[in-house]
């Protein structure tokens, strides 16, 4: 009489077993099941036990096959695709290339005029503005003449040359935007941070140094733009405004823009002078983009030097 070897399975805090090769693949084990021999009491995983690798043999076997099999689908269904893709694009190339080319068109030129603003002596004296030397602070950091500033503000807008025009402005928010590394002030003072010194350091910095930057490049390539601090049931921050006149700059954006867009208009703030302010809030999704929930706040001309508070 044949002598069948049998074995112990471990499940759990049990012990299933006498049993043959043939009942322990009816229990499914796995490579790291612990096994012990009948005439054993050490307890071995069932990859560990020669006899047993018949078990898993089988089961890769089965693998290999079913391997096989999904990858001939796989295979199949890559040349199915590229035949049909390489037939459509022949079919469509031109047309493909010609919506790509015609999807953002030409960046309008920005006609504006500087503003003005008429500087009553006794008055500004006792502007909160002027009395906390937020203006002297901010129209010294946008130091848009030095060379640093300048020559980073050209080379970006280079990429729309030409005259000023809203292509420029895009240029510089996305820029500034897609660089920006978010760093907090001291906590015992309030840093507005020179431009120049913001481009210096790879543009880290808080919201006042962003807005402080791109309006100073904008400056810099001939445009006007302000900074405006705002302030909400969310707290204080700092924003930059383009001065855009009456250019109509809403097709543009919403094609430069399509997949961040929202059909949700531009958002600008019109002056006394009948001049449209465009936002360039770094919470924007885009310039234009919906401004931050400010109740009041006070706008900065840095080019004027001047400074007034607002109401929404």
């Amino acid at each position: 009489m044949l002598y069948m070897k049998k074995y112990y399975l471990k499940d759990g805090f049990t012990e299933k077993g006498p049993l043959t090769i043939e009942e322990l693949k009816k229990f499914k084990i796995s490579k790291s099941s612990f096994v012990r021999k009948e005439d054993s009491k050490i307890w071995e995983q069932a990859n560990d036990i020669r006899e047993l690798e018949i078990i898993f043999k089988g089961s890769f076997r089965g693998l290999k096959i079913f391997s096989f099999i999904l990858l001939s689908i796989i295979v199949g269904a890559l040349i199915f695709v590229g035949i049909y893709n390489s037939n459509f694009d022949s079919n469509s190339a031109s047309n493909s290339l010609n919506i790509n080319e015609e999807s953002v068109p030409p960046p309008p030129t920005i006609d504006f005029s500087v503003s003005k603003h008429k500087k009553k002596f006794i008055k500004e004296l006792f502007k909160n503005c002027n009395l906390s030397g937020e203006k002297k602070q901010l129209v010294e950091a946008c130091n848009y003449l030095n060379s640093t500033v300048r020559n980073k503000a050209v080379s970006i807008a280079g990429q729309n040359e030409g005259s000023y025009n809203l292509g420029q402005i895009c240029d510089i928010f996305d820029y500034c935007t897609n660089n920006w590394k978010y760093v907090n002030d001291p906590k015992s003072d309030e840093v507005v941070e020179f431009s120049s010194n913001t481009i210096s350091n790879g543009l880290n910095g808080d919201c006042d140094d962003f807005a402080v930057l791109v309006c100073s490049m904008i400056l810099a390539i001939g445009g006007e733009a302000r900074i405006n601090y705002a302030y909400g049931t969310d707290g204080g921050h700092a924003f930059t405004e383009v001065n855009i006149g009456k250019t109509d700059v809403l097709y543009y954006i919403s094609k430069r823009y399509r997949n961040v867009y929202e059909n949700e208009g531009i958002w600008t703030r019109k002056d006394d002078q009948g001049n449209n302010w465009l936002n360039l809030d770094w919470f924007a999704k885009h310039p234009g983009g919906k401004y931050f929930d400010y109740k009041e706040g006070t706008t900065f001309y840095i080019i004027q030097q001047y400074c007034n508070d607002f109401i929404k």
